[in-house]
């Protein structure tokens, strides 16, 4: 199966205007006037390193007023001009293969729930409401992108500068003897021209870092120069890892999601075993590939799940149209907005389901391209060992050595596509604290409140899936009967029901007695938590006393590492609040 490639960090309202220029052959910018409740236009400068909640909260406050204008604007541009195909087609104008299609389909799902919500309700404030809150969130996902496309670009930058430089230096060598000789031996010029070859590759890399850094910076209005980014990535919710199913996702978004407030107010309230009922009737074929133990890895499975979804947003587009042109009053009209409604929960569901699909694909991608990394290394070792090498070696040592960052880099793209990917189905679960009340607070602010809300959403989620498990078997509710179900959500393993996982601001001394280790970051990379426990250890010196441990939290195969210091439970929770205080995270168990 194709890896995915670069998905260029697009907020939907971006992706809006490059489909309807597409189609109107003009390319307007609205003109958009200052808001009182954002502050684009007089942002607050950076404080320290900038973590992923840092990014997420400036780059929705400082752009959610363009974005959200925008995302309205073409919204009634297309309701008043175009066919349902006629959209679709102008979403899909950018040919797409493999993976990538799946990723498109999940866009279009997106632009064809919120242009239905458009139509459906007659209250203007609650469509700007609605368009501001979808804006956040899709700003949320640039930056959650922007961020470790940008903390890679940062990490890997200098070493590439240094390789740069090392076979600048042996190029200006061969040169200088060419000058004298006025010539070179075959086998100098051939490796000359590999190596200029090799040159022109390493700029081109450089280039698309350092992009990275100058994208990321102006999506947070920041200077490129000085931004400085933080790794730790708590926010990533490992707990999906655990086999949680596509269901509870949906009946998330069916106790949560603003379609199915409107729909209760307006015809019915909806449930998620008669929406899921329902699309199995309407689209059969995926649940037919389930049950014959086809996966995502299999690309018939792919693209089939890609076809419905792109079915179940064509029929909720046409149901839109079809509601648009009855007469108002109508028992037409009134039937055709039941009828709304029901493709309106069959393109939420789906929603999750691609969402789900797209992390489990995210996976796999991954794996492979880890799986590459490692065989590259075991070459270069092996070249890099011999006592001495002949230019075609030495060539070939430099080409793998280029080929590793690459392959690296190509990991942490599809590491940032899989956390978006899992803040989407999130959100597409109705957990989003991003609203216009959060975002007129100071960044900070806002950033805090973002990681206490996404700390939280899982817990949230399954706190609320006993009550609509009544239809489950026993051993499929199981882990929601036990005492301790919460623990083990958060932690991942059998807990005593004294043990607690701490999240507050403030940890109370009496309470040192349960714990025993702390947790510091999770990271993607093994060399990230060493890193971080340099800079953490210098900042607060008490951490050298405890014991260091780098823990393999992987389940499966995508890996995770805990950086986690053990030690007396009274120290960890003086510690832990000096943390705190200090603006850092710190998870006691």
């Amino acid at each position: 199966m194709p890896n995915i490639r670069i998905l260029k960090f697009v907020m939907l309202s971006g992706l809006l205007l490059n489909a309807a220029c597409s189609m109107e052959g003009t390319n307007d910018k609205a003109k958009i006037e200052k808001d009182e409740l954002v502050f684009a236009y007089d942002p607050e400068p950076v404080k320290g390193k900038l973590d992923v909640y840092d990014s997420m909260a400036r780059g929705a406050k400082y752009n959610v007023d363009v974005a959200s204008t925008n995302l309205s604007k073409k919204i009634d541009e297309q309701s008043a001009k175009y066919s349902p195909q006629k959209i679709i087609d102008g979403l899909t104008n950018v040919d797409m293969s493999g993976a990538e299609k799946l990723y498109q389909a999940s866009q279009i799902l997106e632009f064809s729930v919120i242009y239905s919500m458009a139509n459906l309700s007659d209250s203007q404030v609650y469509k700007e409401n609605y368009f501001y809150e979808k804006a956040s969130q899709h700003l949320a996902l640039a930056a959650i992108r922007s961020h470790q496309n940008a903390l890679f670009a940062q990490r890997k930058i200098k070493e590439l500068q240094r390789l740069m430089r090392q076979e600048k230096k042996i190029i200006e060598n061969l040169n200088s003897l060419m000058e004298k000789s006025g010539s070179l031996s075959d086998d100098n010029l051939q490796y000359k021209k590999q190596l200029d070859v090799a040159m022109l590759k390493m700029e081109e890399l450089q280039k698309a870092l350092n992009f990275s850094v100058e994208e990321y910076a102006r999506l947070v209005k920041a200077d490129p120069q000085k931004v400085s980014l933080e790794g730790r990535q708590f926010y990533e919710l490992e707990d999906f890892d655990k086999g949680y199913d596509i269901e509870i996702f949906q009946e998330a978004a069916v106790r949560n999601r603003k379609e199915f407030a409107l729909a209760k107010e307006k015809v019915k309230s909806y449930a998620a075993t008669d929406l899921r009922r329902d699309i199995s009737n309407h689209y059969p074929l995926v649940k037919r590939l389930d049950i014959n133990g086809l996966d995502i890895e299999d690309s018939v499975y792919e693209q089939e799940l890609y076809e419905k979804a792109m079915r179940v947003a064509y029929n909720l587009l046409a149901a839109v149209q079809n509601y648009r042109q009855a007469k108002d009053g109508s028992n037409e009209k009134i039937a055709l907005q039941r009828r709304l409604f029901d493709e309106l929960g069959a393109a939420v569901l789906t929603q999750s389901e691609v969402s789900y699909r797209l992390i489990e694909q995210a996976d796999v991608n991954y794996q492979n391209v880890e799986n590459a990394i490692t065989e590259n290394k075991k070459e270069i070792k092996i070249l890099e060992k011999m006592r001495s090498l002949n230019n075609i070696e030495k060539a070939e040592l430099l080409n793998r050595k280029i080929m590793l960052l690459n392959q690296e880099k190509q990991a942490a793209q599809i590491s940032a596509d899989r956390a978006v990917f899992l803040r989407s189905l999130y959100f597409n679960a109705g957990l989003s604290p991003l609203n216009k009340q959060l975002l007129k607070a100071p960044i900070k602010d806002v950033a805090n409140d973002l990681r206490k809300a996404f700390n939280k959403d899982l817990i949230d989620m399954l706190s609320g899936v006993e009550l609509s498990f009544e239809n489950r078997s026993q051993e499929q509710k199981g882990w929601a009967q036990k005492e301790n179900w919460l623990e083990e959500v958060v932690d991942g393993s059998q807990m005593p029901k004294t043990q607690k996982t701490v999240r507050q601001e403030k940890i109370s001394v009496k309470e040192a007695a349960n714990y025993s280790s702390m947790q510091l970051g999770a990271y993607t990379q093994k060399e990230s938590a060493e890193n971080d426990w340099k800079e953490l250890s210098v900042k607060f010196p008490e951490l050298k006393n405890y014991q260091k441990v780098v823990e393999d939290a992987g389940e499966g195969e995508f890996i995770r590492y805990r950086l986690i210091v053990k030690a007396d439970g009274t120290k960890l929770v003086e510690s832990c609040n000096n943390l705190k205080a200090s603006g850092f995270e710190c998870l006691l168990r």
